[in-house]
C-alpha cells in the first residue's frame, strides 16, 4: 500500500536543520532601512547590546561561542543546536519588543520560514516546547509529569510550571518570581485550596512570606543557605502542583466510587 506524502516521516536530522538554518542566517536575509544584513549582522549591530542577559559578552560572536556556536563550522552537537535556537527565538522577542526596529527590519521568505515555521516543528520532533517567561523564552523538555495540570490553567500559569522544571539549580531569583506568580494565582480561589489542604496551602504561605519570595527573609531564616533556600523552594513547587491536581485527584476518585 502506498504511503501518502502526509504520512512520510522525516529522516532529517538536528545536524541537516542546522546546516539549512545557517546556510539562510548567514547570507543577507534581513532588510532593515533599505540595507540588506546576514542574520547575525543585524543581532550585533542593533540588537545583542539591548539584551539584558548577554552578561559581560560584548558581541554576538562572543556569546555565540559561549554557547557552543561556531557561525563559520558545519561542526554542531545536540545541546548547542537547542542552544542556537533559543538564542534565536529570545533575539525574535527582543526584536518585537522594540518597536523602532520590529517596525522596519524584514526578514526575507526563508529567514521568516526557519524562524516562524521550522523553528516549532524542530523543537516537537525533538520533544521539546519554548516558553515564555516574563521577558525570555526557555526552550524545555516537554514534562509529561504535569500535563495533566495543563486543563486545569491558564496557558500562562501552565507555562511558569514547565519553565520552572527548566530553570538552572543557581536560578534562585528566577524560581522566587516563578513560586510568587503561582502562588498569588492560588490567592485568587485560596478557600478552594484551603478546602483542599490547608495545611499544605499554609505551608506554602509561610514559605512565600517568611523566606525571601514575596518579602525579605524573616530573621528566623536568614542563616538558611542558597542549598538550603533552593531546597524549601523545590519542595513549595511541589506542593502547588499538589495542590492544584487535587482537582484531578477527586475527579478519579468520584468515578471510581460511581462505576
Amino acid at each position: 500500500m502506498r504511503v501518502t506524502i502526509f504520512n512520510l516521516n522525516s529522516k532529517t536530522t538536528y545536524k541537516d536543520e542546522y546546516l539549512k538554518m545557517i546556510k539562510v542566517l548567514n547570507s543577507k536575509c534581513l532588510t532593515y532601512k533599505n540595507k540588506n544584513y546576514n542574520y547575525f549582522e543585524f543581532i550585533n549591530m542593533y540588537l545583542f547590546n539591548n539584551w539584558k542577559f548577554r552578561d559581560t559578552y560584548l558581541d554576538v560572536y562572543e556569546y555565540l561561542e559561549f554557547i557552543g556556536i561556531n557561525i563559520n563550522s558545519r561542526k554542531i552537537n545536540e545541546n548547542s543546536f537547542i542552544n542556537l535556537l533559543e538564542f534565536i527565538l529570545n533575539m525574535n522577542l527582543l526584536l518585537s519588543n522594540i518597536k523602532v526596529y520590529s517596525d522596519e527590519a524584514k526578514y526575507n521568505t526563508k529567514a521568516r520560514s526557519i524562524i516562524y515555521h521550522n523553528i516549532p516543528l524542530i523543537l516537537e520532533r525533538m520533544g521539546l516546547e519554548a516558553y515564555d517567561l516574563d521577558d525570555k523564552i526557555i526552550i524545555s523538555s516537554i514534562d509529561l509529569d504535569y500535563s495533566e495540570l495543563k486543563e486545569l490553567l491558564p496557558s500562562d500559569i501552565y507555562e511558569l510550571i514547565i519553565s520552572y522544571k527548566s530553570i538552572n539549580n543557581n536560578s534562585i531569583k528566577t524560581k522566587r518570581i516563578i513560586i510568587d506568580k503561582l502562588f498569588s494565582f492560588l490567592e485568587k480561589d485560596q478557600d478552594k485550596y484551603k478546602t483542599y489542604n490547608s495545611s499544605i496551602y499554609n505551608t506554602i504561605k509561610l514559605v512565600i512570606n517568611k523566606m525571601g519570595i514575596r518579602y525579605e527573609i524573616d530573621k528566623k531564616y536568614q542563616e538558611l543557605s542558597n542549598y538550603k533556600l533552593r531546597k524549601y523552594y523545590d519542595n513549595t513547587f511541589s506542593m502547588i502542583c499538589y495542590l492544584i491536581n487535587t482537582e484531578n485527584i477527586l475527579k478519579y476518585k468520584d468515578s471510581i466510587r460511581n462505576e
